[in-house]
């Protein structure tokens, strides 16, 4: 089994949170008011296109814990995230 450290990046707004290969372990999405936009995470160093990592819902008012399984999802290029309508966005990666 291989072990890596697990690392956090934190936004409160769109923006580029990885620059580098890595894998997505997890998420912890706050969601201050329900909204309709998801919080979506793409392979992508710089801008909120390309392939979609990973999409949820923003719906829940409160904090919001995503447990990926395995080894977690593997972004080749880094990771964007567009919040949606949540206010903050806690990525785990490693």
């Amino acid at each position: 089994m291989m072990q890596t450290d697990v690392k956090a990046a934190y936004t409160e707004s769109d923006a580029a949170l990885l620059t580098a290969r890595v894998r997505v372990k997890g998420m912890y999405v706050v969601v201050n008011s329900a909204g309709t936009d998801p919080v979506i995470l793409y392979d992508n160093a710089s801008a909120a296109s390309g392939n979609v990592l990973l999409k949820v819902g923003a719906n829940a008012v409160g904090g919001n814990s995503v447990v990926i399984p395995g080894e977690g999802i593997l972004a080749l290029d880094g990771v964007y995230c567009d919040t949606g309508s949540a206010a903050q966005v806690t990525v785990f990666y490693g």
